[in-house]
């Protein structure tokens, strides 16, 4: 959806949305597809390296879910290293940059609001239930779905969803709390965003870019 929306009002040639990622922690919850880290990294370096066959050099990547990051990252490398250049946008940690009220979070009220934004009628409210969290000790206090509080500083503890929150979702703010409103204003800021980035990246030189510091 977002890539349309940028594509309309820039001149950049957007590729076939890739819909399965790196999904392991999810894996307990019935549906979950996870093609695994070195599966999406395959099939992303695979359309790099063809479309940088055929002259394309500057890439930007509209990621979807947190756990792509490494493997996207690795593409990113690489592709440099070839002589291109790979930007990445997660809209969702995006979102609360350009606005503190669009606190971000897995599949809570920022996400709901997007996709009401996108096609209301994709969003189920009989699914919009409280969450029920799993804490390891009274000190040991999930504050992300990998990450615990313990005293002034955050730690990750890597664990399979299920086990840290009964819905998956969690992060932010209770889903029910995601308005049509909400996915709005903050759709548009973020392409708004988006588009401006693009033209600001379109002028980089790659010469300079590649150059040593």
């Amino acid at each position: 959806y977002m890539a349309r929306q940028i594509e309309a009002r820039t001149e950049v040639l957007v590729t076939t949305t890739v819909p399965f990622g790196v999904a392991p922690h999810h894996t307990s919850y019935p549906g979950t597809i996870d093609i695994t880290a070195e599966g999406l990294y395959l099939v992303i370096k695979g359309i790099t390296k063809n479309l940088m066959a055929h002259g394309a050099r500057k890439f930007l990547i509209l990621n979807g879910h947190g756990g792509n990051d490494a493997a996207l990252e690795k593409v990113a490398l690489e592709t440099f290293r070839e002589g291109g250049l790979c930007a990445q946008i997660n809209w969702w940690s995006l979102a609360p940059v350009l606005n503190p009220k669009w606190i971000s979070g897995h599949g809570d009220a920022q996400e709901v609001a997007m996709i009401r934004a996108i096609d209301d009628s994709l969003i189920r409210s009989e699914y919009l239930v409280p969450f029920k969290l799993n804490h390891m000790t009274d000190k040991l206090v999930n504050t992300y779905l990998n990450q615990v509080q313990f005293g002034k500083a955050s730690v990750k503890v890597v664990r399979d969803v299920r086990s840290t929150v009964s819905t998956g979702g969690f992060g932010g703010l209770d889903p029910s709390l995601g308005t049509l409103e909400w996915g709005q204003e903050m759709g548009a800021a973020v392409i708004d965003y988006c588009v401006d980035f693009i033209n600001e990246f379109r002028k980089v030189d790659l010469t300079k870019a590649h150059a040593p510091a």
